[in-house]
């Protein structure tokens, strides 16, 4: 008999033990729960707010980052060595070489080196690009034939096979015996014959 009640004893100590352990062990584990250090919290919610300011200027489309920032489309006159000149629809965003390029791009001897091809158009401008021709004749770096009636000694002198002298001797001869008739007429000019002719034919009108 004695010995069932230390028995009965010792089952009521043990379960007094983890009755106390169950109630006692979330205090346990909460005190010995480390607090994340203060400043760092702030560094953490700093640097969040910041990449969220920073991505609200962006939206993602069809899987590429692009700008929220409005573009509107302005009206821009392109003029001189461009391929198309006329009146362009552009962005707002758009540099003078885009308009170039958008305008089928510069003709040669075009003086692109004499405009800022990086600079931002504005509405209503007039982008003008000059020719420059290193002091040849306009008409005939444009594949444009030569009026032996009205051409300078300068403009003749760029003719293949003519030379400064040859060129005054045609300016002397449409002042003495009047303008060409034909281009056929110029082989009259001392000093031009058949051979001559060929090379310089499909480049002369009258």
């Amino acid at each position: 008999m004695r010995q069932m009640i230390m028995s009965h004893k010792w089952i009521v100590i043990i379960l007094c033990i983890l009755v106390g352990i169950y109630f006692l062990w979330p205090i346990i584990t909460e005190e010995s729960t480390i607090m994340p250090d203060s400043s760092v919290l702030a560094a953490d919610m700093s640097k969040e707010n910041t990449e969220k300011e920073v991505d609200s200027n962006f939206e993602l489309s069809d899987g590429k980052i692009t700008s929220n920032t409005d573009e509107k489309d302005i009206i821009v006159y392109v003029t001189g060595a461009i391929q198309s000149p006329g009146l362009y629809k552009v962005s707002s965003v758009s540099t003078v070489g885009d308009v170039i390029k958008g305008a089928g791009g510069a003709l040669p001897y075009a003086d692109v080196e004499a405009i800022n091809l990086a600079e931002t158009v504005q509405g209503g401008q007039h982008v003008h690009i000059k020719f420059n021709f290193h002091g040849n004749p306009e008409a005939l770096l444009r594949n444009q034939k030569i009026n032996i009636n009205t051409a300078s000694v300068k403009e003749l002198d760029a003719l293949p096979g003519i030379g400064p002298t040859m060129a005054k001797r045609i300016e002397e001869y449409r002042q003495s015996k009047g303008a060409f008739t034909s281009i056929e007429d110029i082989k009259h000019v001392k000093g031009i014959g058949d051979g001559l002719f060929k090379k310089i034919r499909d480049r002369i009108t009258v």
